[in-house]
Order: C-alpha cells, then structure tokens, then sequence
C-alpha cells in the first residue's frame, strides 16, 4: 500500500516536471519567435541609383554652313524642336531618360549637369559640337524613394568657317543629383556619366538611275549654222536644221533621272545644272572629229525640288545639243561621242 502511493507520487513529480520542461521548451520558442520577428523588422535600405533607360540623342542632323552659330535646341519632350541657323533635321533624336531608385522617399532632387562637347567619331579631326541648356523638369521622388528624369538639351555648332565630317557625334557628361539624406542629417551627392550623341548627314546622295542619251543620230557640220536638238525633261524633242547643217534622229534620245536620297524629309533642296558647254567627243578619234556640244541643261523640278516623305527627289534632265562650226561642211564620223556634265543639288 505505502509501495503504491509512494509510486504515485513519484508519477506525479515527474508529470510535474515534464510540464515545466514542456513550458519551458514553449516559451524558448516564444522568445526565439519574438527575437526573429525583431531582427526581420528592420529592413537594409536600398543603395541610390542612377540608371540610364535611353541615351539622349539628337538625331540625324545636317550642317548646310558653319560661317556662323547655328543652333539646334531639343526638349525633353521630344516634340518641337527649334533650329537657329544651318541645322537641318533628317531623323528624329530621342530624349534622354534616367531611372533614380533607393533615394530618400518624397524627396527632392537637385539636378545639375556639365556643358560638354561631341566629337566625330574615327574621322581624323574635325570641328566640335557643344551641348549645354539642358532640359528637365523638377524631381522628387515618391514613396518608394523613385524618380524618373526625361533629358533634353541644345547642340551649338562652333560658327568659325571649319568643316564637320559626315559621322557619329559622341560625348559625355555628369550628371549629379543632390537631395537631404535623413539618416546621416545632411545633403549628400550621387553622380552617373552619361552619354550623348548625334550624327551629321550633310552630304546628299546622288545616283544616276538612266543615262542622259541623244540617241543615234546623223550629224553634219557648217560653217555658219548649228543644228540643234532639244530634248525636254518630258521626253519630248524637236530639232532645227539651218543653212546646211543637219541632225537626224535615227533612234529617239532618252532624258535622264537622277535619284537623289538621304535628305530630311519633306525638304526643299537646290537644283543647280551645269551652265558652261559640255563637248563630246569622239571615243576613237577625238583629235580629229568635230564635236558635238551639250548646253543650256534643263531639269524637272527646275530650281528647286521638294523631297518626299522618305528623304528622296527623281530629277529629270534635258538639253539642248548642236552641230559645231567648222571651215568647211563635214559629215560626223559614225561611233560614239561621250562627255560629262554636273549637277549639284544642296540643301
């Protein structure tokens, strides 16, 4: 009897001190719990950065002069660009655009940048470009310590008489932001080398698409007369043959086409055709054949020609051909008379 209660009473003690154990084991794990929920409650700020999502670029651009300053201003929108000067704009540029991120939130950011200047990239020496007015609005960032700046700019050109190549315009800035860090109870700086570009296109490109042909003819010289045959940039041609000189059309002439391409779109350009005389010449024996002489060039469009939406311009071209003078009348010899005229066409 005594054996069993003293059993019982051993059972209980031990009961008693499983529970403590169990109690305790439970509060280390509270304690554990609370220790971890404290050391998660304070999170490891983010490190402010400036991340470039586009480059500001200018475009494709054209210098028709640089006699004096010309101006090309960009805003950080985008749209409505102004020109001062000899700019001319081929293609559209693009903004410049930062992201900010782990700064301070609903704060302000104080932005600045340097003046700098844009080289031609592998083309030997050329003039500079410079950039400076630069366009942005007021930053500050939102809750999440985030901001996004949009970047525009003005290119001037040197305006000293000296040449720019036809090439990419590369260079680069800093830009630097300044805003009141809370943690350290002081204005702090965070800075990014930025890059800037454009490329200049002044030079037009010019093709040939059909040769400028009188055809085949049967030619005879005077003495006192010149035939003549003008072929008009329609196609349509007439000839005169006075005193004794003729030109005979065996097979039609053909007016030439030039294409002309890599303009800014929409643009009117300059249509300027040889004015002096061309001679042709006898391939064979040009000592001795009389020559016949190309002059008063015509084209279509005359002067001056709009280019269309894709930067291009068909120019047709005519003129009007003639017999030379000689001493005595002479029939031409039979083979191929050959010259070169130039067209120039400018912005």
């Amino acid at each position: 009897m005594f054996t069993k209660v003293h059993s019982l009473s051993l059972l209980a003690v031990t009961s008693g001190q499983a529970k403590a154990q169990a109690w305790r084991r439970h509060r280390c794990c509270v304690l554990l719990s609370i220790l971890l929920l404290v050391t998660t409650s304070n999170p490891v700020l983010a490190q402010p950065l400036i991340e470039e999502q586009q480059r500001l670029s200018f475009g494709t651009l054209a210098i028709t002069s640089n006699l004096s300053v010309s101006r090309f201003t960009y805003p950080r929108t985008g749209v409505n660009f102004s020109i001062v000067g000899q700019f001319v704009s081929i293609e559209t540029g693009s903004p410049g655009s930062y992201l900010f991120t782990g700064f301070p939130a609903n704060t302000t950011l104080s932005v600045s940048l340097n003046n700098t200047t844009l080289a031609a990239v592998g083309n030997g020496v050329s003039e500079l470009l410079s950039v400076d007015n630069y366009d942005f609005a007021e930053l500050t960032t939102d809750a999440q310590g985030e901001a996004e700046l949009a970047l525009g700019a003005r290119l001037s050109t040197s305006g000293n008489g000296g040449g720019y190549v036809d090439a990419p315009y590369n260079g680069a800035t800093v830009l630097r932001v300044d805003y009141w860090q809370p943690d350290v109870n002081a204005f702090v700086f965070n800075s990014k080398i930025i890059d800037i570009e454009v490329e200049l296109r002044s030079t037009l490109t010019i093709e040939e698409e059909q040769q400028l042909s009188f055809g085949t003819l049967f030619a005879r010289s005077s003495a006192t007369d010149q035939a003549t045959l003008t072929l008009l940039p329609s196609g349509s041609y007439t000839i005169a043959e006075p005193g004794d000189s003729r030109l005979v059309s065996l097979v039609k002439p053909n007016l030439g086409i030039i294409r002309v391409s890599g303009a800014a779109p929409n643009y009117s350009l300059s249509i300027t055709p040889q004015v002096a005389d061309v001679l042709l010449e006898h391939t064979v024996s040009p000592g001795t054949s009389p020559h016949i002489i190309l002059s008063t060039l015509v084209t279509s469009p005359n002067q001056n020609g709009t280019v269309d939406a894709n930067g291009e311009l068909l120019i047709k071209i005519g003129g009007t051909l003639k017999t030379e003078l000689t001493a005595l009348p002479e029939i031409y010899p039979a083979g191929n008379y050959e010259g070169t005229y130039q067209l120039t066409v400018s912005y």
